[in-house]
């Protein structure tokens, strides 16, 4: 991948990150000679003028952004926002997008132009359980790339002896989880609600993304303290939540996606149904 505007040290590390992804998760041989990375200070002047040719995806945020060509020899851009880097951040924004890209590739070779998905096709092609996957894909692989770049930042170029890294005790960010959850259930009636709900799934998939990382099996609580098991259970059900963390923890690579997708529309309907049974109880 060609970079621009990074430092020697940068892209020694952004090439090391790239190397912790498995070559099931993304495709770089595909990928790399077609993708153009550039930290830039003027963000979101450059985004202005790319947005009237490349419209949102639901992927976007404020770290970095991606240029997605759906023609098969088209070029890709990552967008790196010099602004929203502190430390090695850039690593964990960079990561992110790769592997939206990555995902967005498949996706599009099997749906066609996804720029052109009217609402009922992007529902009959599970287009909007594939947005949550795919964060929550990101959210994973970013998290490692970044946990091991920064290990050997500290540990020196050789990989531990015995081939097992070990990182200190994490705490894992839930303030905006709790912020949505709170917000789902002090909604005023089923309309509300539903505008929230989309907001809580994207919020659960980034942060269910950054447990996996560090856990196998779909028991959030083992590893992080402050999981609100409670407001889960009130809002969505937490019998409904962890099928759908054991589902997207299935979804190592966008083939097995394909085949847990049926499953994930399962979770968020069970969810959803819970919620519109709070209304019924309270009518």
């Amino acid at each position: 991948m060609e970079m621009f505007n990074f430092s020697a040290g940068e892209a020694s590390r952004i090439n090391r990150a790239l190397g912790f992804i498995g070559t099931k998760e993304v495709d770089l041989d595909q990928l790399a000679e077609r993708t153009l990375i550039i930290k830039t200070e003027n963000f979101e002047d450059e985004w202005a003028q790319l947005a009237p040719y490349y419209a949102n995806l639901g992927l976007e945020n404020s770290n970095a952004r991606l240029v997605f060509d759906t023609s098969k020899a088209g070029g890709h851009k990552i967008l790196i926002n010099k602004a929203a880097i502190s430390g090695l951040s850039y690593i964990h924004a960079l990561i992110t997008e790769v592997v939206h890209l990555g995902n967005l590739s498949r996706y599009n070779a099997d749906h066609g132009n996804v720029y052109r998905l009217e609402p009922e096709q992007a529902i009959a092609d599970y287009y909007y359980e594939f947005l949550l996957w795919t964060r929550f894909q990101a959210m994973k692989i970013a998290t490692r790339a970044h946990a091991l770049v920064s290990w050997h930042e500290v540990n020196g170029e050789a990989p531990p002896e015995d081939g097992r890294y070990r990182f200190a005790p994490v705490t894992f960010p839930g303030d905006t989880l709790k912020a949505s959850l709170q917000r789902l259930s002090t909604a005023r009636d089923m309309t509300a609600w539903r505008e929230e709900y989309w907001d809580l799934l994207e919020e659960l998939a980034l942060y269910l993304g950054r447990l996996a990382f560090y856990q196998q099996a779909a028991r959030p609580g083992d590893i992080d303290e402050q999981f609100p098991e409670d407001l889960i259970e009130k809002t969505v059900g937490l019998e409904n939540c962890l099928p759908l963390y054991a589902s997207l923890q299935c979804s190592r690579d966008y083939g097995e996606w394909r085949v847990q997708k049926q499953n994930l529309r399962r979770a968020i309907v069970a969810m959803q149904e819970q919620g519109k049974q709070q209304f019924r109880l309270d009518s």
